[in-house]
């Protein structure tokens, strides 16, 4: 897009061999949550973060866990400037040790010894799940991550299954929108001119472009591929299912997904549930 002729890349491995990878299989909302306070009370007085999927559960947990004892506050974008700021500077000082959060926490906040990350749902796509779980262990010292998922089938807590059909229906509805839009798309266009006419035609071209059906000719003028099929490439928010059922090494299953087939060949971590090593040292959740 930018026309680099020749440009130099740099790949950097997400491989974090500090962070123990770990999933936890719930059976019931009750046993979630039991699992949750097992995993924090694991971990003593050190600092951490429980990432959840929206406004509502972040204030609903960290409700209860106050309840149970725990200092902890709910995290959001739906609160102010000013106590968004009060409760990331008692966290980082320690006088919080751990926030209940949405993904908006962390971005640009940078605390080298986190020791834990939990995920109480499941995030929608690898990317999140991956950018999230590394704001752990930035001191190179071991730090746990937990993953928190319904079993398989759902039957007595199908939270998970409804947001992750959820999250796909949304992506379907997205890409039908699309494909409706680039009927009335001229073939080659000019963005700033196409916006003025359908400012939805924005969205209508990245997922054109993710589908291999539209070529940016510089970062302002594309050109339609309809002729094209769509590309069937595996994309990272389409494996969190696989990666909770892997039976291989975790780090490995990660490192496949985003492009380091080499590096993940044959790798046994010893950092994660699949191929623990009981001398990592790391405290683990009662099972």
């Amino acid at each position: 897009m930018l026309g680099l002729n020749k440009p130099q890349v740099f790949r950097s491995s997400p491989y974090r061999k500090n962070l123990f990878l770990r999933i936890v299989r719930v059976w019931t909302p009750a046993a979630r949550r039991e699992r949750l306070q097992s995993f924090i009370q694991a971990q003593g007085a050190t600092a951490g973060l429980v990432y959840t999927r929206s406004r509502r559960d972040s204030e609903t947990l960290a409700i209860w866990l106050q309840e149970q004892g725990h200092q902890t506050a709910a995290y959001h974008a739906g609160l102010s400037a000013q106590q968004r700021r009060r409760i990331e500077q008692q966290w980082l000082s320690g006088q919080m040790p751990f926030v209940i959060c949405t993904s908006a926490f962390g971005m640009g906040v940078d605390k080298p010894d986190v020791r834990w990350i939990c995920h109480f749902h499941p995030p929608l796509t690898l990317s999140e799940y991956l950018q999230e779980i590394g704001r752990a262990g930035r001191d190179g010292q071991p730090a746990q991550t937990a993953l928190l998922a319904s079993e398989p089938t759902g039957l007595l807590d199908p939270t998970d299954k409804e947001r992750r059909e959820g999250f796909l229906k949304q992506m379907r509805s997205q890409a039908q929108l699309a494909q409706r839009l680039a009927q009335k798309l001229p073939r080659e266009g000019y963005l700033p001119d196409v916006l003025k006419q359908d400012p939805q035609a924005e969205l209508a071209l990245a997922i054109l472009h993710q589908q291999n059906q539209l070529i940016w000719v510089d970062p302002f003028h594309y050109r339609l591929n309809k002729s094209a099929p769509p590309s069937s490439r595996s994309e990272p928010q389409t494996s969190i299912e696989a990666y909770l059922a892997t039976k291989q090494c975790r780090w490995a299953f990660l490192l496949g997904v985003f492009g380091f087939a080499r590096e993940a060949q044959g790798l046994r971590c010893e950092n994660c549930d699949r191929c623990q090593n009981p001398k990592t040292g790391i405290k683990s959740i009662n099972h």
